[in-house]
């Protein structure tokens, strides 16, 4: 219908004017137009002068004039049209120009609308009737790209002048022809149209899009009633789009258009069904014309992975959704679809009655199905799968209608249909339905009826398709695909049957009919799986494989649906379900390979899991799993009997193809678990069972007399006979006994039944005597006659053919008996004493029950043999397994790998009963020997007691015989095993490389025993050797000892045959389940685990055997055999070798020789051999230290020391070489060895050994510093690509070199002292040096030497430069790192003499006073060092840090004429280099005469010349330092001006350190005030930067060093002088901390707190930048630790300071800045604080904890209640929900500090103030505070959870639990410490209880999707139940006070587990039982009048229920009844 302009009102005129009037107006409007006219060709547009057209006010009318005349060419119009817009879209008219327009813009818009679509529609019509074609370059066609640009303008200008405008009711085919034209596109899709789709066409479909989009906006999305034509279009578009998607089309420009259309269509379209619902005739022609294109495009639409960006992805799913939902089950439908009785029918679950009964549905509901009929007659797969989703649509649209909330408020997940085909376990199921549907679904049973009714009918004729296929005969595999469609479309409704919860037991009102149905499709679906059993073993050839794969997987998917739904539908026929499981694992087996094989091994391995957890449940496990062992039986007759296919290849697959479970952990899990649920009554009777079992599996193995015959019949029978038994007795070893075992193995045994257990078990042995009686009986001649008796069939070795059957009857009978030993022994030590000694006697183990008394009442007791409790006497089970593994291992060929796993864990089983017998049997005899003779009473007992010695020794010989058999049996097998073996034993003294590669090429999977093959065999031998070493080394000799420990050594290596040094962790082992993970990796947990070093022979073997490995490794680098690494060297030639080579030429060095240069040879071997020796040296380091002997600690430092040496000269041999990447390693090498000897150090250090026995008198300190200097010259040849690796291995170089020195010097230093200590020689006489004594100090006097050497020599090269290259030279990266090796080495000497010297302090004040005259000459030669260092140090500080004029520099150095230096090789005269420093004063002449000076320092006397005038320069002269230069280093741009820094900081705090042990009166104090600011300035810097570069938190490790001991020093400061620079450190602490809290974010904590167990909670979340933040959080701690040495220790004055900088941040205040206030409430999330305010927190804490003494103390109690009221007005500010939520933007982490953790931090604090009573007293008004907090705090937690409204962000769930704890802990201390104060405020009490206990009701118990992100686990909510348990407890302990209260907490907790709390949801179980302590002590604090009070209170109904429960449990469980 086309409409008037919107100026047509304005013609009509008034009502009722005079006709006159008319007329006047009609002839003055004619002469308007005229006049227009005549001004329109006056004023036309001039083409040829090209100017513009004049703006009249007459241009608007002109246009509808033209427009309006039919005698104007359309394409003049369009043209005219185009130019009017072009012109209007160009020009800006203001409001005036507008409004002078004869015809206003909203009536030409208007016009112009209705005229432009007239042109589209017309043109539409004349192509549908054939008379134009689509060509876009046709004026006035629907591809007119300026037609379409009109129109856009229009809808434009509508849009910005307010108005709407009308669509025609055609112009749906505008669009239809338009979808037309792109489906052509599509069609003929090529390049070229690609191409010419980028130009106009493409534009006019972008403008297509515009307009479409905002056609339908202007009504809401409602067009006119145009039904026919929506699905017209509808169709047109869903053909096209369906394409685009089907064929992959999306990403191109075409594709994306048509989607978006889509898109922008089906919108209006739904909201038009919405608005107009369908009649009947048009509900019918909705139905034929989109129900299937709709199903189909939706299937495809969820199925298409989001993997790309696009709109359309998301939103047209939903769209598709919504036309669906309006169109067929609109409210106006929904009744007459909820009419249907389809259950009827399936009351009488029988055939004849359901057919009896037809369904009448005459209404026109019928037509869809009807046509979902059609669906499945057509086949269309894609179409059928989709009913699912419109089964789920049908639900949601009715809950809607009924007022019930839908979950999330919209239509189903998108993924649906994958996830109901893939996701088939409960847990998913589960997890979408609560994602689908509230949780409490509010459907009434009756409504779920009528729904179900529908879904019958859905099902019924996916059920009939199936049924068709079943009544064909023979195989019609070709059907298979259109069955493996409708069992699709089958899951897809189960699926969304649990989803919708549209089948519940308990409210099932069809009075059986909906389960009756349930019923027949899994008998159909069982009917199914048997017809297709024959395709089980087709031909791997065959193409349709991968349909039958699909189908299989399908159908059980399909039954674990219905096993999800209703665990009565499967019946008790479980026999055929698990052979259907068992078919299906065949197929999965036999096409392995193939797409869809492991999503069948995945539904099958979940199927069965579920299978056996349902039942589990019941409490009827017992029927699933022996239902198991009955179908494996009967599955293999079944495969046997088929004659079509080989049986050989049967036999080999049918048992192998069952791997699928048994092998999958997860399944032997819930086997497992399940068998641990049986309750302890019914253990016996499992047992008896199994026992049953048994005996039909050995009935089963028995073979009659239909195989029997004669001629070729008997042949062909014969050979049946044979593979029938080798194929059952396969099964019976692999399946069943696997079964069997985890029975045994997982049973559980209490002291309630042990008894019937023991009783079973005596049974299950009558069972296997019959077979094994005549294995184990001793034959006359002492042979073993290997003879199996299995009812009645006799097999034995001679038999030949039944080897194999008798190796796997054998395989059952060693397994059950390993597993009923166990069990048995298990079940005795927990009887009772008579029955305990009964039944020990069954199984020959009297051992357990023996006690003392029988022990030496015996005269000899050899042990009862291994099958005693078979037969008695019965054959060795040594004799037993060399009989058995003659047959079992031939030549290197295993004929059955299980049995001889199986042989060893016997082996190992006896070897542990061995072990015990051995140690009583030894200890009799030691104490039989250790009788006196002269006690004895007479020749009788003498006799008596020979005799028992004979008798004993007899055993313990006998015992120890067969100990040492059963070994080597062991070790002896593990090579017999692997093929192409030159040797024959493990054990070699060479070992053979084929045994290595065999391990290394054998990985064993995740596999059981049963499935054990030739390849998975070796490892799982080498797993279970390495396992067990402790119960067989004692019993292998030394040879094999040796040889094991270089095995090991050389498996962990093995892997770097393959170049691969990248190691994993070793894989934990499961339930029954051999050990996952290779060889290598069992060697490398053999060597990680402690416990493997606690066996002597690794302690005394393990350093021989990795020596010589590390020999032989080094050797293969360079090109020589005649180093030998256990041979020291002259260190003195070393050193000098090393100092001549860096002043000569590389090339004439005397270190290039052929020894130290590495091989050459292939790179890639190189690399391995290079991997090599980094694994070893980290495999040391790896090594327990407490295990180290000191022969072994100085074997690994001389093997170590001499690699380090041949790596240095290898270094400096390759610096000029071209192979730079080899040298890189070298250096990489060189760097782990000096880490080994770093962890070598430290280990030899705790022996405590004195003189040259310790192992540190073998490090030559010299050589560590000459190595380093040379090393860190050699930086530049490294590779540049390596730079950014090489300068952190520069790093730790120097790092390992420091604590190396500092541990060797120390321990040697300390050696000296307690040798002088000893010596009665007087001070004055100069003895000549003990030997070991002069040896240790006369290194560390080498070592002073050379580095005063060295710093000589630095300091001559940069005098000797020119004045303007001397900057330049002393910044050079080169300089800086040897001045970094030297300042590394010179803080090690000194802080391993410190050290030592601070230990001795403490010990004895006075032991320095006695100091022998070495101790002269080495403090001399300290004191001259570090005074050289300082003047050295102070010269390049101000050089490289200070901004001043050269000038400064030149006379720092002075004149250079008076320089000297040292010819000496470590030092030299001592006068040359102390001239030239800035202070002449600093070094006397003569260094000896200040000998006097050098005295130890007391307390009492200490003394510091010019300190007061550092004090005074420190405070007072301001530096200008190099800021650029500090800039660099701090944000890691110059690594090596950092690096030097750190080192010099360190340095300084050696010297300040040994400053206050030794008085150094002539020390320089020039060098420190440069050092403070620097520290002060860097840590401002970290202050207020960002995240910080990872090098800097390292070095910046060196400045808190240095304030660390300048705080030592404050003591002896004036306090009154040193006040500011006092506070300015502290505050300088505060800024350093409070930066660090912001950094780590969530992971803030409180010293205490890091300290608790709390933050190990299970789950927690792993940081985001775990590294940095274990870094951020040692540099915290040493902060921490800086900022205790100043309060530590200080004067009252000071601690006042720092009080009241603490009390200042803690208010968020300034000193200078008084105004600035920095604690602010924020927003309705909460509130934030700065960084200094967190800092002050952190110090309040240390202030608590370590300031001590009364007076001290008592200045904090002055202060405590501002310092508690700014802690409270903190937690104030903050609280809100943030406190709770974790992050999500990472980029503002470090923002400033999280809420959360500073209010944890609060309360932490808080509740320490509270708990000392005694020291801190505190007001009323803040204990009320306390009471408060939690509960205003987990107000906004609940408030979170129990809002419906959507999460808009994450709760960290672990900061929740701690502050939780934290709060429970505050109660507690307020309840225990604080008494009255709390009684007054118990309200307060009770209200943060009672919001503590509504958190607890809320808990994640389904997994619900979305909820996992703020909700607490169950777990989590078991552990802050525990924490408020302590609460109620704690009311109890003071129940004097509170006892009157306690039932009120009662009545609050019953309350909320009824349901009645916030959430309505109750209590969890586990979450109930961890309450119930405190429960139960809330009760035992009622009174009976109080109990009695709730009881009345709560009336009938749950409350009063589980109060008396509650009462009952007290009753049985807590209260004491006076009876112990």
């Amino acid at each position: 219908m086309d409409v008037a302009i919107p100026s047509a009102r304005g013609r009509r005129g008034g009502h009722g004017g005079a006709k006159s009037h008319n007329k006047k107006r009609k002839h003055r409007s004619l002469d308007i137009i005229e006049e227009v006219r005549e001004h329109s060709k006056s004023a036309r547009f001039d083409e040829s002068g090209g100017g513009k057209e004049e703006r009249s006010p007459w241009n608007n009318l002109q246009l509808v004039l033209s427009l309006q005349d039919k005698n104007v060419d359309i394409l003049k119009n369009i043209n005219l049209a185009f130019d009017f817009v072009k012109s209007r879209n160009s020009e800006e008219m203001d409001n005036i120009a507008r409004r002078s327009q004869v015809l206003d813009a909203s009536r030409t818009t208007g016009f112009l609308n209705n005229w432009v679509q007239s042109v589209l529609i017309s043109s539409e019509k004349k192509m549908r009737h054939g008379e134009e074609a689509h060509q876009y370059e046709t004026s006035g066609s629907i591809l007119d790209l300026r037609c379409w640009k009109i129109f856009q303008f229009c809808l434009e200008e509508s849009k910005n002048l307010h108005i709407s405008l009308t669509c025609s009711r055609d112009f749906l085919r505008v669009i239809h022809s338009i979808a037309r034209d792109a489906s052509s596109c599509l069609n003929n899709m090529s390049t070229s149209v690609e191409e010419t789709l980028s130009g106009e066409r493409l534009q006019i479909y972008n403008i297509v899009l515009d307009c479409v989009s905002m056609l339908f906006s202007f009504h809401g999305g409602v067009a006119n009633e145009n039904l026919d034509l929506w699905i017209l279009l509808t169709d047109k578009v869903l053909d096209t789009a369906l394409k685009v998607v089907t064929d992959q089309l999306d990403g191109s420009k075409l594709g994306n258009f048509i989607l978006q259309l889509a898109c922008y269509l089906f919108e209006p379209f739904a909201k038009f069904l919405s608005v107009h619902p369908t009649r009947k005739n048009g509900f019918h022609n909705f139905i034929d014309k989109l129900l299937e294109p709709l199903l189909h495009f939706l299937h495809v639409l969820q199925s298409k992975p989001h993997d790309s960006d696009g709109e359309w992805k998301i939103n047209l799913p939903k769209r598709v959704e919504e036309v669906l939902a309006q169109g067929l089950f609109h409210p106006t439908h929904i009744d007459g679809f909820l009419s249907s009785q389809s259950s009827v029918r399936y009351r009488n679950y029988s055939d004849a009655a359901m057919k009896d009964e037809k369904l009448v549905n005459k209404s026109y509901h019928r037509h869809l199905f009807d046509k979902v009929e059609k669906i499945v007659a057509k086949k269309n797969g894609l179409a059928l799968i989709g009913l699912g989703k419109l089964l789920h649509l049908f639900v949601s649209c009715v809950m809607k209608q009924n007022g019930i909330l839908v979950g999330g408020g919209g239509p189903m997940r998108s993924d649906f249909s994958s996830i109901s085909h893939v996701s088939s376990t409960l847990h998913q199921s589960q997890a979408m339905a609560s994602n689908m549907t509230p949780a409490s679904h509010s459907m009434d049973a009756e409504l779920r009826k009528s729904i179900f009714d529908i879904y019958i009918q859905i099902m019924e004729y996916l059920l009939a398709d199936i049924n068709k296929y079943l009544q064909l005969e023979g195989k019609v595999v070709s059907v298979l695909y259109n069955v493996s469609s409708t069992l699709q479309s089958i899951n897809g409704l189960l699926f969304s049957l649990i989803c919708d919860r549209l089948y519940l037991r308990t409210e099932d009102t069809s009075e059986g009919a909906s389960r009756n149905f349930l019923r027949s499709i899994h008998a159909l679906l069982m009917s199914l799986s048997a017809k297709i059993e024959t395709s089980l073993f087709d031909s791997d050839e065959n193409p349709d494989r991968e349909v039958l794969i699909s189908v299989r997987t399908e159908l059980i998917v399909s039954v674990h649906h219905l096993l999800n739904i209703e665990y009565e539908v499967v019946g008790d026929d479980l026999e055929s379900l698990w052979a259907m499981i068992f078919s299906s694992a065949a197929c999965c087996y036999r096409l392995v390979g193939l797409p869809g094989q492991p999503l069948l091994s995945s539904e099958i391995l979940s199927l069965s899991c579920r299978l056996i957890d349902v039942y589990s449940d019941l409490r009827q496990v017992d029927s699933a799993i022996f239902a198991l062992c009955r179908a494996a039986r009967q599955s293999s007759l079944l495969a046997g009997d088929s004659e079509a296919y080989s049986l050989a290849g049967i036999c080999s697959s049918f048992s192998d193809s069952l791997s699928v479970l048994f092998c999958s952990s997860k399944f032997r899990l819930s086997f497992s678990n399940a068998i641990k649920a049986i309750p302890e009554g019914q253990g016996s009777a499992c047992l008896r069972q199994l026992c049953s079992d048994i005996k039909e599996s050995l009935e089963w193995m028995k073979i009659g007399d239909q195989f029997a015959g004669s001629g070729e019949m008997g042949n062909k029978n014969l050979c049946c006979y044979s593979l029938h038994g080798d194929l059952r007795a396969e099964l019976l070893g692999k399946v069943l006994c696997e079964a069997y075992t985890i029975i045994l193995d997982s049973i559980t045994v209490t002291s309630g039944n042990s008894v019937s257990i023991g009783a079973s078990l005596k049974s299950f042995i009558e069972v296997m005597r019959p077979s094994l009686g005549r294995l184990v009986t001793i034959q006359p001649d002492s042979s073993i006659e290997l003879t199996v008796l299995v009812d009645g069939r006799i097999l034995s070795k001679s038999t030949g053919p039944d080897n194999m059957t008798m190796c796997w009857i054998l395989v059952l009978f060693l397994r059950l008996i390993i597993s009923c030993r166990s069990l048995f022994r298990q079940a005795i030590s927990l009887m009772p004493p008579d029955a305990s000694k009964k039944m020990s006697g069954v199984i020959g183990d009297s051992l357990t029950v023996h006690c003392g008394r029988d022990w030496l009442e015996m005269i000899g007791y050899a042990g009862d043999g291994f099958f005693s409790w078979i037969l008695q006497p019965s054959v060795a089970l040594l004799d037993v397994i060399h009989s058995v593994s003659d047959i079992c291992i031939q030549d290197s060929v295993v004929l059955c790998p299980p049995l001889v796993y199986i042989l060893n864990a016997a082996a190992l089983q006896r070897l542990a009963d061995l072990n015990r017998l051995l140690k009583s049997s030894e200890y009799m005899l030691q104490w039989n020997l250790a009788m006196d003779p002269a006690k004895l009473k007479d020749d009788i007992d003498l006799s008596s007691n020979r005799k028992r010695i004979r008798k004993w020794t007899k055993c313990v010989t006998k015992m120890r015989k067969e100990a040492a058999g059963l070994t080597e049996f062991m070790v002896e097998c593990l090579p017999s095993v692997v093929k192409n073996k030159k040797s024959s034993s493990l054990f070699d003294d060479d070992i053979d490389d084929a045994l290595i590669h065999g391990l290394h090429d054998n990985n064993m999977l995740n596999i059981s025993v049963g499935f054990l093959g030739e390849k998975s065999l070796t490892s799982a031998l080498w797993w279970i050797i390495c396992k067990n070493v402790d119960l067989w080394c004692s019993h292998a000799n030394k040879k094999h000892l040796k040889n094991f420990l270089t095995l090991i050594i050389r498996e962990s290596l093995s892997c770097l045959d393959n170049y691969d040094c990248h190691f994993q962790e070793p894989g934990m082992s499961t339930i029954g389940c051999l050990k996952t993970g290779t060889a290598q990796q069992i060697a490398l947990e053999f060597l990680s685990n402690i416990i493997s070093y606690e066996q002597r022979f690794v302690r005394r073997y393990m350093a021989s055997r990795f020596c010589r490995i590390l020999q032989k490794s080094v050797l293969s680098i360079f090109n020589t055999s005649e180093v030998d690494l256990s041979e020291p060297p002259d260190w003195l030639e070393a050193i000098a070798a090393v100092e001549n080579i860096t002043d000569v030429k590389t090339d004439n060095s005397p270190w290039k020789k052929r020894n130290m240069v590495p091989a050459e040879s292939c790179n890639k071997q190189l690399n391995v051999k290079f991997a090599r020796c980094q694994w070893l040296l980290h495999l040391l380091m790896r090594m327990p230290e407490e295990y180290l002997s000191l022969k072994s600690s100085a074997l690994y430092i001389t093997y170590i020391l001499n690699f380090e040496r041949l790596l240095v000269g290898s270094m400096l041999g390759w610096c000029s070489a071209t192979c730079s990447l080899n040298s890189y390693q070298i250096f990489q090498l060189l760097v782990t060895c000096r880490k080994v000897l770093q962890l070598l150090a430290v280990a030899s250090s705790k022996d405590n050994v004195n003189g040259s026995q310790s192992p540190l008198c073998l490090f030559p300190l010299p050589w560590l510093l000459k190595s380093l200097s040379v090393v860190i010259g050699f930086q530049d040849s490294l590779p540049t690509d390596v730079a950014f690796e090489a300068r952190a291995a520069i790093f730790s170089l120097l790092d390992y070199t420091s604590n190396v020195l500092l541990t060797v010097i120390s321990n040697q230093y300390k050696c000296a002292i307690s040798d002088n200590e000893e010596s009665d020689l007087s001070v004055c006489i100069l003895p000549p040096y003990p030997r070991e004594t002069s040896g240790a100090c006369q290194s560390i006097l080498e070592l002073a030497k050379a580095i005063e050497y060295d710093l000589q020599k630095s300091l001559t090269t940069v005098r000797e430069a020119s004045v303007d290259k001397k900057i330049e030279s002393m910044a050079g990266s080169q300089e800086l790192n040897k001045l970094s090796s030297i300042t590394a080495c010179f803080q090690g000497l000194l802080w391993g003499l410190a050290s030592t010297l601070g230990d001795e302090r403490a010990v004895n004040s006075n032991s320095r006073m006695n100091s022998s005259s070495y101790d002269v000459e080495l403090m001399t030669r300290i004191k001259s060092c570090v005074d050289a260092y300082v003047n050295f140090a102070t010269i390049f500080a101000k050089a490289l840090f200070i901004e001043d004029s050269p000038t400064l520099y030149m006379s720092a150095y002075g004149d250079g004429s008076r320089a000297g230096s040292s010819s000496g090789q470590y030092g030299g005269s001592t006068d040359g280099p102390n001239e030239g420093f800035p202070t002449a004063e600093t070094v006397p002449s003569d260094i000896k005469s200040d000998l006097t000076k050098c005295k130890p320092k007391r307390k009492f006397c200490l003394t510091f010349p010019d300190l007061e005038a550092f004090l005074t320069e420190v405070q007072h002269q301001k530096l200008h330092l190099k800021k650029s230069l500090l800039m660099q280093a701090f944000r890691g741009e110059n690594a090596e001006a950092a690096l030097f820094l750190r080192q010099l900081f360190i340095a300084c705090s050696s010297i300040l350190r040994l400053n206050l042990q030794i008085e150094f009166t002539s020390l320089s104090w020039s060098l420190f005030p440069i050092v403070v600011d620097i520290s002060e300035f860097m840590l401002l810097e970290f202050s207020i930067s960002e995240l910080p570069d990872q090098f800097t938190l390292f070095w910046l490790d060196g400045v808190v060093r240095f304030l660390e001991e300048l705080g030592n020093y404050f003591p002896h400061f004036d306090p009154s002088l040193s006040k500011d620079f006092y506070v300015k450190l502290i505050v300088l602490h505060q800024r350093a901390i409070g930066k660090c809290i912001c950094l780590q974010g969530k992971e803030a904590k409180l010293a205490s707190q890091e300290r608790g167990s709390l933050t190990k909670l299970a789950g927690q979340v792993q940081s985001q930048f775990s590294r940095e933040r274990s870094q951020l959080a040692e540099f915290k701690e040493r902060l921490r630790m800086s900022f205790i040495t100043y309060i530590r220790k200080s004067s009252e004055f000071h601690l006042l300071s720092v009080i009241q900088a603490v009390e200042r941040a803690l208010v968020g205040v300034r000193e200078v800045l008084m105004t600035n206030y920095e604690i602010v409430c924020g927003s309705l999330n909460g509130g934030e604080v700065s960084s200094v305010v967190a800092a002050g927190i952190d110090c309040l804490d240390s202030i608590i904890e370590f300031v001590t003494g009364p007076r001290r103390l008592n200045m904090i109690k002055k202060h405590i209640q501002s310092l508690v009221a700014c802690l409270f007005n903190i937690i104030l500010h903050l609280q809100g929900p943030s406190i709770f939520y974790g992050y999500v933007d990472s980029s503002r982490i470090n923002d400033g500090p999280d809420s959360g953790s500073v209010t944890l931090m609060c309360i932490e604090i808080l509740t320490k103030i509270s708990g000392k009573p005694s020291l801190f007293e505190i007001d009323a008004c803040h204990i009320a505070q306390s009471l408060r907090v939690p509960g205003a705090l987990f107000q906004y937690f609940l408030q979170h959870l129990i809002s419906e409204s959507p999460v808009k962000a994450t709760v960290d769930r672990k900061v929740s639990i701690e502050l939780y704890d934290a709060c429970c802990r505050m109660l507690c201390t307020a309840l225990k410490h604080h008494k009255s104060e709390t009684r007054q405020c118990i309200a307060l009490l009770q209200d943060s209880v009672s919001v503590l206990l509504h958190c607890l009701e809320t808990v994640n118990t389904n997994h619900i999707a979305g909820r996992e992100f703020f909700a607490w686990e169950i777990q989590e909510a078991v552990i802050c139940a525990s924490s408020l348990r302590r609460v109620y407890e704690e009311v109890r302990q003071q129940k004097d006070v509170f006892g009157q209260f306690s039932f009120q907490f009662l009545s609050r907790y019953i309350w909320v587990y009824c349901g009645f709390g916030p959430a309505k949801n109750g209590i969890v179980r586990e979450v109930d039982k961890a309450l119930k302590p405190g429960l139960y002590a809330l009760i035992d604090s009622c009174s009976d009048d109080d109990l009695q009070l709730l009881h009345t209170a709560f009336g009938e109904g749950p409350c009063r229920s589980t109060l008396a429960t509650l009462q009952h449990d007290y009753t049985v469980n807590f209260q004491f009844v006076g009876k112990v």
